[in-house]
């Protein structure tokens, strides 16, 4: 993260993966607020086609923000100091089949695709701040803050996901925009955070 253009490479990569994210939490939201306000009847027409482009947009931005976060993630990383990609993925996996088993064994919640989500997004967060923490793109004292930040948002996304099918209808409607509003406001700081290589 030396040479100017690279370096400015690397924070288009990782400034637009993260507006991409934002964006991909907005159309996420939306559409949840399309289809699960409680008490409307089935959503039908204009409003339906919205919705469907919405879950669309949102799969979309998120897996073309995901992949530019983990390529921007990849060209900061230094050999010997930064941690291996690896070491992330792995654990995401090891971390899901974890919580998978002890939300529906212990806690009797239903599995679901958010917690696959969650997980993902907590890893490829924690693999970006701290990669680039580890290589000087990031400070000491800013790479604790985000940890910490992205590790607070996973741990309410968790409860979230315990509690959604225990509350009446527009509490857990609240309950499940919460996770998407936090990954929204998330993404757009910490776009404002890898502004600085542009």
């Amino acid at each position: 993260m030396t040479e100017p253009m690279a370096s400015q490479a690397t924070g288009l990569l990782l400034v637009g993966g993260h507006a991409l994210m934002a964006v991909c939490a907005a159309c996420y939201l939306a559409w949840w607020v399309i289809f699960f306000r409680p008490g409307i009847p089935k959503v039908t027409g204009a409003l339906y086609s919205a919705g469907v482009v919405c879950i669309i947009l949102t799969a979309i931005a998120g897996l073309a923000g995901a992949a530019m976060i983990g390529v921007g993630t990849a060209r900061t990383s230094v050999p010997g100091v930064s941690p291996s990609g690896w070491w992330f993925a792995l654990g995401a996996v090891a971390l899901y089949a974890l919580l998978a088993f002890v939300t529906s064994r212990l806690f009797g919640r239903p599995i679901t695709t958010e917690l696959l989500l969650f997980v993902a997004w907590a890893a490829v967060e924690l693999a970006c701040i701290i990669t680039l923490g580890s290589a000087g793109g990031l400070s000491q004292a800013a790479t604790i803050i985000l940890t910490i930040l992205v590790i607070l948002a996973f741990a309410g996304m968790l409860i979230t996901y315990l509690l959604y099918y225990q509350l009446a209808p527009l509490p857990s409607f609240i309950d499940g925009a919460i996770p998407l509003a936090a990954v929204g406001v998330l993404s757009v700081v910490l776009a404002a955070c890898f502004g600085k290589f542009l």
